[in-house]
């Protein structure tokens, strides 16, 4: 790769310094901080957090040491581009063995280094050498072999300026498209929260079990996904009080199975077990045109048409108040919250008249696609910013930037 640069194209190797390698556990009362893949931002490219440890209790990986300038690269799963430079509060600390520590030679300047090995042109050299099917991974030594372009330290100097010139550029976008869809999903959240509270100061709460026909928890089938059957609804497809189809995963089942677990248009779904700040939330079902199923993290709400308005009920569904309420009842364990049907039906509501549910819904029907619509705008234009990325530094790597 590279083949398009001017300038002289060598091992990665050959720019950078030999690794330092330490065992905490000889050192038992050494306080250090230990950086592992997970510390690692792969949007940002930057070590977002950094567990503190003594000696005596380091994790078995954790005997890499690092240096300010340092630029680490995750071995494992390298398509993922856990890649960053590491500060200066970090400076004689430890990283997992799961990185390859790039520590630049005088040859060389620290930006180069991470700009190269950020590229996708240096990427697509490691990743045919990746091995292991649930792991996959490269060693030090593949990502060393790969090859990058050197231009004198001059040159190296005036593009790198460049580069940070146009990024900070990209940044600035991306920052602007953030505050669009952060407003928008604030305006989403707000509009839930006044929905309720004007509903509150006119009527009766109502038990959300007078509102259903019928509510079944999902099915479990452990490890049974397939390429083909019914669509598996899950806990990732409740987005925002809407379904996203984006994803789907297929499960076959019997015939029993689809009749018993079997969801249609206009059921809602409510996340069963999930976080403490995901638990509880709902989507309308709207879109399906198969067989679909639930998992078992997931219950099935089959509504009465002739007391509620689907769509109203799913916003008050998801409004602040009813989530507060509903997360009061649930039961917590580490990383993860659950209700029962129990502390979902029991629930209660202010539920005006069925007319002024319409009216309501018809007053407001646009609000959600068009947040909806904001966010998926964004992800496009994400994708966009990435590649403006990648066509920043294959110019530089041309010399034409």
């Amino acid at each position: 790769m590279f083949d398009y640069t001017p300038f002289e194209v060598v091992p990665i190797g050959e720019l950078v310094l030999e690794n330092e390698n330490r065992d905490p556990r000889k050192s038992p009362d050494w306080t250090f901080q230990y950086v592992d893949i997970a510390s690692v931002s792969n949007s940002t490219f930057e070590i977002v957090s950094s567990k503190p440890y003594v000696g005596s209790d380091a994790p078995s990986r954790a005997r890499k040491v690092i240096r300010e300038n340092d630029v680490i690269f995750a071995t494992t799963r390298p398509y993922l581009k856990s890649i960053a430079r590491v500060t200066s509060d970090l400076d004689g600390h430890i990283c997992s063995t799961g990185f390859c520590v790039l520590r630049p030679s005088a040859r060389v300047l620290p930006e180069w280094v991470f700009y190269c090995a950020s590229s996708d042109d240096f990427l697509e050299q490691i990743t045919p050498k990746m091995r292991g099917a649930n792991y996959p991974a490269v060693t030090d030594k593949d990502v060393l072999s790969a090859k990058v372009p050197i231009p004198p330290l001059a040159e190296q100097r005036r593009i790198v300026a460049r580069i940070k010139e146009c990024m900070e550029r990209v940044e600035e976008i991306e920052r602007l498209q953030e505050s669009v869809v952060y407003d928008a999903e604030r305006l989403v959240a707000a509009f839930r929260y006044d929905l309720w509270e004007s509903c509150s100061a006119s009527v009766t709460p109502t038990e959300l079990r007078l509102l259903i026909r019928s509510t079944k928890n999902g099915l479990y089938k452990p490890n049974n996904f397939h390429g083909s059957g019914s669509v598996l609804l899950r806990m990732f497809n409740i987005d925002g009080a809407r379904l996203n189809l984006d994803r789907i995963v297929r499960l076959e089942v019997t015939t029993k199975e689809s009749e018993d677990y079997q969801v249609c248009n206009g059921d809602i779904i409510v996340s069963r077990v999930n976080s403490r700040e995901l638990v509880g939330k709902s989507a309308l079902v709207e879109g399906l045109n198969e067989p679909a199923v639930h998992e078992a993290m997931i219950i099935r709400l089959r509504i009465d048409d002739e007391r509620v308005d689907k769509r109203f009920l799913v916003w008050l569904m998801n409004s602040p108040q009813f989530l507060h309420n509903l997360r009061r009842r649930a039961k917590h364990a580490i990383g993860q919250s659950s209700i029962n049907q129990d502390d979902l039906l029991s629930s209660e509501l202010p539920l005006p008249s069925r007319s002024e549910q319409t009216a309501l819904v018809k007053e407001n029907i646009t609000l959600e696609p068009f947040a909806t619509e904001l966010a998926n705008e964004y992800a496009e234009k994400v994708n966009i910013l990435a590649r403006l990325r990648e066509s920043i530094l294959r110019q530089a790597f041309a010399g034409e930037l």
